[in-house]
């Protein structure tokens, strides 16, 4: 048993309604930011800490 349980946060960056943006760096390197939008019911901007009463879990494979 591991010594702790990881608990999924219920922020806007582990949202599936979440989409990050990013800075390319060079020619083939993308750099997330903290910083993108939020796409449900309508689009506006997030932060990845923000919390939100739409958020919904992104679905593992």
């Amino acid at each position: 048993m591991p010594p702790y349980i990881k608990r999924e946060a219920k922020c806007c960056g582990s949202c599936v309604h979440f989409r990050r943006h990013y800075i390319k760096r060079g020619i083939d390197y993308y750099y997330p930011l903290d910083y993108g939008h939020c796409t449900y019911p309508r689009n506006k901007a997030r932060e990845a800490g923000d919390a939100c009463p739409h958020w919904k879990a992104v679905e593992e494979k």
